[in-house]
C-alpha cells in the first residue's frame, strides 16, 4: 500500500542483574522504584482533586458574581429611571403631583411606582424593596 507505512518496534529487554549485582541488591532498587511510582501516582491523583475543588470553588464563586451583577444592573436601571424623573420634575412647575417610574424592560419595574426615594428600601446597598403608596385612579 502506498503512503502507508509499518513500523516495527522492537522489545527493549532489560539487562538481567549482572554477576556483580546481587538478587538482594536488584529487589532492593525495585522496591525502591515501586515506592517512587506510588508517590508518584499519589502526587498526580492529589493535583487532580486540587485542580477540580478549585474549578467547583470557581464555578459558584462565578455564579454569585454574575448574581450580583444582576442586581447591580437593575439598580442601576432604577437609578437612572429616578434621576431622569427628579429631572423632569425639577423642570416642572408646582402642580403637587407625584412622579412615577414608567416600566423598564431591563428591570421589571412596575409602571405607576412613585419617584419619591423615601418609598425605596435598601438591603446591604442594594434596592430591594420599593414601597408603593396608595394612589387613587
Amino acid at each position: 500500500m502506498k503512503g502507508s507505512r509499518s513500523v516495527q518496534r522492537t522489545a527493549v529487554k532489560r539487562p538481567a542483574p549482572s554477576d556483580t549485582e546481587t538478587g538482594s541488591e536488584y529487589q532492593q532498587r525495585r522496591q525502591r522504584n515501586n515506592i517512587a511510582v506510588k508517590k508518584s501516582r499519589e502526587k498526580s491523583r492529589a493535583r487532580a482533586q486540587m485542580t477540580t475543588t478549585k474549578v467547583e470553588q470557581l464555578r459558584r464563586e462565578n455564579s454569585e458574581l454574575e448574581g450580583k451583577i444582576s442586581i447591580l444592573t437593575k439598580e442601576l436601571d432604577l437609578l437612572k429611571d429616578l434621576l431622569v424623573l427628579r429631572a423632569g420634575k425639577a423642570c416642572e412647575t408646582d402642580s403637587g403631583e407625584n412622579a412615577v417610574v414608567s416600566e423598564s424592560s431591563t428591570t421589571g419595574v412596575s409602571s405607576s411606582i412613585a419617584a419619591d426615594p423615601s418609598h425605596v428600601q435598601q438591603d446591604h446597598g442594594y434596592v430591594s424593596v420599593i414601597n408603593r403608596p396608595h394612589q387613587p385612579r
